[in-house]
């Protein structure tokens, strides 16, 4: 393969004031790397070393927990105290160390009614049942809703603190905030549910309320759905919808992706509804069509706003990269599985050093288990390692 310098995919863009070298961006990928307290370990730092020297423009890291019962899963980053803020330095120094010009953004979340650890609530916008975990959620109360809204607003004060160059609300995958957005989730009657005015309302709050406590010029971006891929859900009309309340709040830019938990694990007879087969990282991507799976819904909010649009969704060809930037589908790419195995893929397209397509076989078996954090099991295997 040819070198790459000129291509679309390594020409500069901006998100607001934040100028960025290429226009590929590593999605956020969660490491289940931290301590079991939540607190950044080498590892982590390797990890996004590596990310840096691989070329990316933009890092996203891995969710951030930003109320104490708020923890998604095991050894997952925290950031609900300031204690915290020293350990996620490291991270954005690193990054920065490098010298490679390129920039990292602090992923904050809560888990909501999708919370996978006994002992911790799960709470919701409304009782609505859950049929993944066979369980139905506890609706907040307004008083705990404003609680958490100070806890997103100063999970961005210290992600500024901490030296990243912007963070990302998490406002998809039927966490927290994205299901306060769905009209499945989200049946509440008073400030907080019904239209889309109400519906984002609580990002709306956190947004406000975070711009206050951070320089004028600080990154806010979020991640939302363009389909909840669940009855009565958002789909991809409701999400342009969306997409423009969130561009007029501030939002410095959106990232486009999909699903909800419960629509992807389990079987129709589980659920009572047949299921369709998209979740949020689709395996067995093999061709350029079954690429940029989110791609319709991000055209579609593309035409409605303004602010920069990053896709996600099964990408790992250059070429695709390529086309859905020449055609002014979405502003920048993003990648999570393949920079899983190959964090310099970025360079290696750069110099004309690598494949086209990413290794990346799309299979899944990345994600975190009982042996050990994010990592490429099938690399691992092919390599013989223990």
């Amino acid at each position: 393969m040819a070198a790459r310098q000129d291509s679309i995919a390594f020409k500069p863009g901006n998100i607001g004031h934040l100028a960025l070298k290429n226009r590929l961006v590593r999605s956020a990928t969660y490491e289940a790397a931290a301590t079991e307290k939540g607190e950044v370990t080498d590892l982590q730092v390797d990890l996004y070393r590596n990310l840096a020297q691989g070329g990316v423009g933009l890092i996203i890291t891995g969710h951030a927990a930003v109320h104490p019962k708020g923890v998604t899963g095991h050894n997952m980053t925290q950031i609900h105290d300031d204690s915290f803020i020293s350990g996620v330095r490291r991270i954005a120094r690193e990054v920065h160390d490098q010298g490679v010009d390129c920039k990292v953004l602090l992923q904050l979340s809560h888990p909501g009614r999708q919370q996978p650890r006994s002992g911790l609530e799960p709470v919701a916008p409304s009782p609505v049942f859950d049929a993944l975990f066979q369980r139905t959620p506890r609706a907040l109360t307004v008083e705990e809703i404003d609680e958490i809204i100070e806890c997103f607003a100063q999970g961005v004060r210290r992600a500024q603190e901490a030296g990243f160059d912007g963070v990302q609300v998490h406002a998809a995958h039927g966490w927290l905030l994205s299901s306060f957005l769905s009209p499945r989730t989200n049946q509440r009657e008073d400030q907080y549910g019904g239209s889309i005015e109400n519906r984002t309302r609580i990002l709306k709050e956190i947004y406000e309320r975070a711009r206050k406590k951070v320089d004028k010029n600080f990154p806010i971006l979020i991640k939302m759905n363009t389909q909840d891929f669940l009855p009565g859900g958002v789909d991809i009309d409701e999400a342009a919808k969306i997409a423009e309340a969130l561009a007029e709040i501030g939002f410095s830019a959106l990232e486009t992706s999909g699903g909800m938990w419960e629509a992807i694990t389990r079987s129709e007879e589980e659920l009572g509804w047949k299921p369709v087969p998209i979740p949020e990282s689709r395996v067995g991507i093999k061709t350029k069509d079954q690429e940029a799976y989110f791609l319709a819904g991000a055209m579609e909010i593309k035409k409605k706003v303004d602010v920069p649009i990053i896709l996600v969704g099964g990408i790992k060809s250059l070429d695709k990269i390529e086309e859905i930037l020449a055609q002014g589908y979405a502003d920048f790419c993003a990648m999570a599985r393949p920079l899983i195995r190959q964090p310099d893929l970025p360079k290696l397209w750069l110099t004309g050093q690598g494949p086209e397509t990413a290794e990346c076989k799309s299979c899944n078996s990345c994600l975190p288990t009982d042996e050990g954090p994010t990592r490429c099991r099938v690399l691992k295997a092919e390599s013989g390692e223990p």
